[in-house]
């Protein structure tokens, strides 16, 4: 083969580019997807968690009363931890929030005695505390109770939010990537059509002419997973540069579990090779099917 033949081959060569690049990312937004799902959903169990039901009791209630109460919630499924407050740790307690100035007006009798209630995220829902909230106050003994409503709707608000936006993004970029490689499926049988046409000559079937297409771009998602695994790492790095109110990304990283991490990582070369692979055989078997003189 001469040089000039040689070049003109080589300009016929289809690039990889295309189709490694879409699929990085496209697993880069699978691996961002399935992290900050984790992420949030350990934060906002957190942050559900460390919220409180206030139970305040009348004057008249004695400690031995509380107690029993305490160890009558501690029996319900929801029931996750309970703290109860004296009428010397509340006055403790208020001292260090107020100047002693105010605490000489402050009497010890005045306190109420209080229960702070903690519940498991997975029951933490807005009307599982309001029917909690309602059973409680119509015990004798008890005076109020005070719960942060807002704080539950607000954070799972919050979550749903940017869980959907992912989702969109992570759709729009699978999409464009299916474009992509059905785009190199095709240059690649357009580089290949004298090759093609031999084979389905001497009786090739379909599937002989596809295992090899279907193998290349199986060998590009996987140079893709690593290259999304390095952008994933630099967005984690940078976010912080270009959102500064989002704060550290260990507050969200932090309450992901390495075995749940691995486990994304994994589905996530899966979902690629699968992208590939299947993306492969469709468009292939497209073009197969008509007639190899519409390919030159």
């Amino acid at each position: 083969m001469s040089e000039e033949e040689a070049i003109k081959t080589k300009k016929r060569r289809p690039s990889a580019l295309p189709g490694i690049s879409s699929l990085a990312l496209v697993m880069f937004m699978l691996e961002l997807l399935s992290l900050t799902y984790l992420g949030f959903q350990g934060l906002s169990k957190s942050l559900v968690e460390s919220s409180s039901l206030d139970i305040y009791f009348k004057d008249s209630c004695t400690e031995d009363q509380v107690k029993a109460l305490e160890n009558e919630l501690k029996k319900e499924k929801w029931y996750k931890s309970s703290r109860f407050i004296s009428r010397e740790e509340g006055m403790k307690e208020m001292a260090a929030s107020n100047d002693s100035a105010f605490m000489q007006y402050v009497e010890l009798n005045a306190l109420p005695l209080s229960l702070e209630l903690y519940f498991k995220a997975e029951f933490a829902s807005a009307a599982q505390l309001e029917s909690i909230s309602g059973r409680l106050q119509k015990l004798q003994i008890i005076e109020s109770v005070i719960y942060q409503k807002n704080l539950l709707e607000t954070v799972n608000s919050n979550v749903a939010k940017i869980q959907l936006t992912l989702l969109g993004l992570t759709l729009i970029f699978v999409v464009i990537a299916i474009g992509l490689i059905h785009n190199s499926t095709r240059l690649n049988i357009f580089a290949n059509r004298f090759i093609i046409k031999s084979m389905q000559l001497v009786g090739a079937t379909h599937g002989f002419i596809i295992r090899p297409i279907i193998g290349k771009f199986i060998g590009y998602a996987c140079i893709a997973f690593p290259i999304s695994l390095v952008m994933l790492f630099g967005a984690f790095r940078g976010i912080n540069y270009i959102w500064s109110g989002f704060g550290s990304i260990s507050e969200i990283t932090a309450f992901i579990a390495p075995s749940q991490a691995a486990f994304c990582m994994a589905g996530t070369l899966l979902c690629g090779i699968l992208i590939a692979a299947g993306s492969a055989w469709f468009s292939t078997r497209k073009y197969l099917r008509s007639k190899i003189e519409n390919l030159y």
